[in-house]
């Protein structure tokens, strides 16, 4: 789906700063949290699980630094939160998890049930990821070193 960001709550935290919706090509996973949630129909409390994940997401520019390496134009610690997690699959992960590109599909059920998210992390060194949720959210998104630590 074109312009899939605007199904995304507070996309506007990475295309305001990159213009655009980017494909996180050679982004890296720095970590990943699962909560269970908390289902209990007799009190009221449907929290359905949830995966919360840090990337460290980069955007060259065209241009080449004195050494002749590439420019960094960007560089991104964002917080994406995925609700109602569903058939989570992960292989690979270890001290890298870049990826090639994160792929995100807006579903329709054939039970006629609220749409999903099909969400794919395509590997390009370590984990790849692939899951179905109801929701997503950037939660943040701040510029970070090397490490991929925040740095403001």
């Amino acid at each position: 789906m074109k312009n899939i960001e605007t199904l995304i709550q507070g996309s506007e935290k990475l295309t305001n700063i990159f213009g655009h919706w980017p494909d996180f090509h050679d982004a890296e996973v720095i970590e990943l949290h699962f909560s269970r949630g908390d289902l209990n129909p007799d009190e009221g409390r449907y929290d359905l699980p949830v995966l919360t994940i840090s990337i460290d997401l980069k955007e060259w520019a065209n241009a080449t630094e004195p050494s002749g390496g590439s420019a960094r134009k960007h560089r991104i610690l964002a917080t994406l939160r995925f609700g109602d997690i569903d058939n989570f699959r992960m292989e690979g992960f270890n001290h890298q998890n870049a990826i090639m590109e994160l792929l995100i599909e807006h579903l329709n059920r054939a039970d006629g049930l609220a749409p999903y998210f099909s969400v794919e992390m395509e590997p390009a060194t370590g984990m790849s990821i692939s899951f179905h949720c109801a929701r997503i959210e950037v939660v943040d998104a701040r510029p970070c070193d090397n490490r991929g630590r925040p740095t403001s």
